[in-house]
């Protein structure tokens, strides 16, 4: 399936991970992690990618107490 005419839509906010739909498949959803920037994991099922992202363990988690991470 293609991307939609008015591209990937943004997803609500899910704190520490970012979720989009998928540019090659358009009912895929992606979920990145907003510290470490790392792919998480994808599916078509949100119950499934919040089982995944409990069992992420970002390697930046403890390097900015108290400090939101630094965004590009």
């Amino acid at each position: 399936m293609k991307t939609p005419p008015g591209g990937p839509k943004e997803s609500p906010d899910y704190s520490a991970f970012r979720r989009s739909l998928s540019r090659e498949h358009a009912q895929l959803m992606e979920s990145t992690c907003r510290n470490c920037r790392s792919f998480v994991a994808a599916s078509v099922r949100p119950e499934l990618l919040d089982f995944i992202e409990n069992l992420h363990l970002c390697i930046l988690r403890g390097q900015f107490p108290g400090k939101s991470v630094p965004t590009t």
